[in-house]
């Protein structure tokens, strides 16, 4: 039971981490030219709008990073304690 959840939370942090590395890159690559005509049409609302969404799209990468390494050192210590029993 302990290892079926382990691989499903697992299998969902990769599929998070994928989704919000795949958001970061759309949102730096395509989306920041939107920004930047905000600004210059001085649609500040807009142009603060587009640095809010990427301060939260960094902030949740990092959260999940953080998890998922977090949740691979708890699968390497299990493992190796299992190992040891």
């Amino acid at each position: 039971m302990k290892g079926e959840y382990m691989w499903n939370t697992g299998n969902v942090l990769d599929e998070m981490r994928l989704i919000v590395e795949g958001a970061v890159v759309l949102f730096e690559e395509d989306a920041l030219p939107v920004q930047r005509l905000a600004k210059e049409h001085q649609e500040w609302i807009a142009s603060n709008a587009f640095n809010t969404i990427g301060e939260a799209l960094y902030s949740l990468r990092q959260h999940i990073r953080t998890l998922h390494e977090a949740h691979i050192k708890e699968v390497m210590r299990q493992i190796t304690t299992d190992d040891e029993a």
